[in-house]
């Protein structure tokens, strides 16, 4: 076998060297890859963790809210489902006729038995002088009531013959209640909180 040219020695070394700078180009390109989605994966890590120190620091305002409402939301043990849907129907036609405002039309709503409250529901449309009718929508919603709005259209009338502007309201209300069942709402949440990390 014969010594290699000096030519040849240079086309071997630039063959090695091709080689190698490719092959360091395509390792260079996967280590890239890798790092930018560790790149990706560190920000969603570092978000979940802001996340999870977030909750952490709410937890006591948490738990003091759900003991909260543990002691106040009202309860239904006297009375049943059908007639706290009556009630609360009876008290907004009271305020309402108490206001001069017409009711068009009405209903009741379907019952909701959710994990933290059980809510009965109306349908009310609701006519007569704007103003009243406003002051009837700020009334409706109190700390202590467990009412809230559910639905809202509130419309002028423009082709009333008052002098005072007339509005027509479509609303849904609904008014809470501590959850049917035996279990109460912490234990309920611990077994929620229990069952999200297993």
């Amino acid at each position: 076998m014969r010594a290699l040219t000096v030519r040849e020695k240079l086309l071997l070394g630039a063959c090695f060297a091709v080689i190698f700078l490719v092959a360091n180009g395509f390792a260079a390109r996967a280590i890239m890859k890798t790092l930018r989605g560790s790149g990706d994966r560190i920000r969603t890590l570092e978000s979940e963790l802001a996340d999870y120190e977030m909750w952490l620091e709410e937890a006591p305002k948490a738990d003091a809210r759900l003991r909260w409402l543990e002691e106040t939301l009202p309860n239904l043990k006297e009375t049943t489902l059908g007639k706290a849907q009556g009630d609360l129907l009876q008290s907004l036609q009271d305020d309402v006729l108490d206001r001069k405002l017409k009711i068009e039309q009405q209903s009741l709503q379907d019952i909701v038995n959710d994990t933290f409250y059980t809510e009965v529901a109306v349908r009310l449309t609701v006519r007569g002088n704007e103003d009243e009718v406003i002051e009837w929508l700020i009334s409706l919603q109190g700390r202590e009531k467990f009412q809230v709005i559910k639905a809202l259209e509130l419309e002028l009338d423009t082709r009333s013959k008052e002098e005072e502007p007339q509005a027509v309201c479509q609303i849904t209300v609904a008014r809470w209640f501590a959850p049917q069942g035996d279990a109460t709402m912490t234990e309920q949440s611990r077994g929620q909180s229990t069952e999200s990390k297993g």
